[in-house]
């Protein structure tokens, strides 16, 4: 499995080793007591619907505050508890989907939001959603989950009070797991890197523009970070110089911004690209992404977690050898919509609502996953994606655990959206889009000055 290559031969082997395949798993008993694990988009939207079916439950949250990711905080590094940052949001951030894409079923923004608000109004968006579905009492804050592991019949789950750094262990029949992805970021490895003189972030740390004002700043990466970070400092910075390979209809940043290859190696001063040629730098940040992270999962659990990929699991969230406890929210190249209909459909199993299929079918059909993703040249760190997949998913989960299925439209919209994002980058947020019926959309231009947001806690 070197360089995230595999063999389904090798995994079916691992697999049978690992796992004793019964039949007759059967229907999931009803939770007498579920756990979730995170208060983000994810862990809220999983709440919400085991609130619904009347699942007890409890929502364990490492931080004082809701939100995950979406929350702001301007520390770096550690917070005022002393944990690691889990959130990455920064100053100035518009989410870069349509908020059709991602909103809670049932529970749309306000109809004169535009299409792109900011993260600072995402996140207000998440407080009145907690606030309208009465959330926060199920929410144990200051709560850092430090080890999940299956006793013979419940899940032990152990966990730091920050405030009194006391640990405690608690009993559950059900386990979800919403920690979120964007907390472990991925730093890359150049020849001379540790001569560099200036100063490093990953974009995990990046805070606000001003920070780079009149600097010579590089960026490594040109993913949605990396893309959006050249659109808030090319006109900040003394020079911008960019690092990467993406292919794109690159627009004008400014007559400051420099794009250039891949990196060969650093020096003191600056960098030296792939070309020969040479930049120097005060600053540089790696947008390169993140890994997963699940530092509390025991072996006990029966999964197989690396920074690349968590396996097997049945319809990207059940935990095959033991399904109760299932994952919200390590799907790869998914709309947030994927995220809620997991959420609905893992509180629909903690709710007894739906069968499994015995643990050998589930096994097939992960295995008949794995085929499919390696008969289109994908690699072992792929085994999590979804992509293009989402409305096959939406109707496959449903029909199973009969939850709402989200409509056709929404692919269609963030499809369309991941292309002409590259084609127009500066002016993409710009438009509107609103769903005519289960399969259309109409969209048309219509910026807004200063990004209003119209929702008031």
């Amino acid at each position: 499995m070197a360089n995230g290559q595999w063999s389904c031969a090798v995994l079916l082997c691992f697999l049978t080793l690992t796992l004793e395949v019964r039949d007759g798993f059967g229907m999931v008993k009803p939770a007498s007591r579920a756990c979730i694990i995170g208060a983000g988009y994810s862990g809220l939207g999983t709440a919400r619907f085991m609130k619904e079916h009347g699942v007890n439950f409890t929502v364990f949250e490492a931080t004082r505050y809701l939100g995950g990711t979406w929350r702001f905080d301007p520390h770096v590094g550690t917070d005022e508890d002393g944990l690691p940052m889990f959130t990455s949001m920064y100053k100035n951030l518009r989410i870069n989907t349509p908020r059709l894409t991602m909103e809670y079923t049932g529970f749309p923004f306000p109809e004169e939001t535009q299409s792109y608000p900011t993260g600072e109004c995402f996140y207000k968006y998440l407080k009145l959603f907690a606030k309208q579905f009465d959330l926060v009492q199920h929410i144990q804050f200051r709560s850092l989950v430090t080890s999940i592991k299956w006793a013979d019949d419940h899940w032990d789950v152990t966990y730091m009070k920050t405030d009194t750094k006391m640990n405690h262990t608690e009993q559950c029949d059900f386990v979800a797991v919403a920690s979120g992805e964007f907390s472990s970021p991925v730093w890359p490895k150049f020849d001379g890197q540790e001569t560099f003189k200036g100063k490093m972030i990953h974009s995990h740390d990046y805070k606000d523009p001003e920070d780079y004002r009149n600097r010579r700043v590089l960026i490594v990466g040109a993913g949605p970070s990396g893309l959006d970070l050249a659109i808030h400092l090319s006109n900040v910075t003394a020079k911008l110089v960019h690092s990467h390979h993406l292919r794109y209809n690159q627009p004008f940043f400014s007559d400051t911004y420099v794009k250039k290859p891949d990196i060969k190696m650093f020096t003191s001063n600056g960098v030296i690209f792939q070309d020969g040629s040479f930049e120097e730098v005060d600053d540089v940040i790696f947008c390169t992404g993140y890994d997963f992270t699940h530092p509390f999962l025991d072996k006990s659990v029966g999964i197989t977690a690396s920074g690349k990929f968590v396996l097997p699991l049945y319809q990207h969230t059940v935990n095959i050898r033991h399904p109760t406890l299932a994952f919200v929210g390590v799907s790869k190249k998914i709309l947030n919509k994927v995220l809620e209909a997991q959420g609905e459909y893992v509180a629909a199993l903690a709710a007894g609502k739906f069968e499994l299929p015995s643990q050998e079918a589930m096994l097939k059909a992960w295995l008949t996953h794995v085929r499919a993703l390696k008969a289109k040249g994908m690699r072992l760190v792929d085994v999590n994606t979804i992509d293009n997949d989402a409305d096959n998913y939406f109707a496959n989960i449903t029909e199973e655990a009969g939850i709402y299925r989200r409509p056709p439209v929404l692919s269609d919209i963030r499809v369309f959206n991941a292309r002409y994002r590259l084609e127009d980058l500066l002016n993409y947020r710009d438009f509107d889009y609103q769903i005519v019926d289960d399969h259309n959309y109409k969209r048309w231009y219509n910026p807004r000055k200063g990004n209003p947001c119209p929702i008031d806690i």
